[in-house]
């Protein structure tokens, strides 16, 4: 089964740098608008999107969207989604998996993440470099958790949440889809959905904030 990656930029290296650790062929990296004169990237080839989707077949291919942008990566999923493709992951080999974790296709976890038991993780999730994730929680699809986030037990997050680099969540706290929380940002009670917030303790800055 061929894998493609959607993305070409530093986002896309890192999850190229997984799949060649975990032993696994990248076939090309894709983009809308690949930048003129790249060709190649670690000696992986770069296509147009547009020309490699024309060419080949759903069934021969899986793909991640290696776009660190959770609308966009959406957005992008969702498109290929609709046209019948399919999907896999990348779990660098350093990263921790405890037992009962379920993590959807999609998903990336970079290295040294740990991710403790009955974790689930939704579909086209970003756990990145040195996340702590703990027992029981919930992560929805198209998030974001950015390095050296550490989540407690019990944390659910809504889909396409953002989490800046360094932000800590106390355990059982809920936070709404499409939230932000700003780098360093200390949770110790619930978010609603669709809010800007940060600081320790954070705090909502704005509602009605799209990322």
């Amino acid at each position: 089964m061929d894998i493609y990656l959607y993305g070409c930029g530093g986002h896309a290296k890192v999850i190229l740098d997984i799949l060649q650790r975990q032993g696994r062929k990248v076939t090309a990296l894709v983009d809308d608008n690949p930048p003129a004169g790249i060709t190649q990237i670690h000696g992986i080839p770069v296509h147009s999107a547009r020309e490699t989707l024309a060419a080949i077949r759903c069934d021969r291919c899986q793909w991640i969207v290696a776009i660190g942008n959770n609308s966009i990566r959406q957005q992008i999923a969702l498109k290929l989604e609709g046209q019948g493709h399919s999907f896999t992951t990348a779990i660098h080999p350093s990263a921790q998996i405890a037992l009962g974790v379920d993590i959807a296709p999609g998903t990336v976890v970079m290295a040294n993440a740990a991710i403790n038991t009955d974790t689930k993780i939704g579909k086209h999730a970003i756990v990145n470099t040195g996340v702590t994730i703990d027992h029981d929680c919930q992560i929805g699809g198209f998030c974001h958790i950015a390095p050296g986030c550490s989540l407690c037990g019990q944390v659910k997050l809504g889909a396409g949440v953002f989490l800046g680099v360094g932000t800590s969540v106390i355990p059982s706290v809920e936070i709404g889809t499409q939230t932000t929380c700003g780098a360093g940002s200390v949770v110790i009670q619930s978010l609603p959905s669709d809010c800007l917030a940060y600081g320790c303790p954070a705090r909502i800055i704005k509602t009605n904030y799209s990322h």
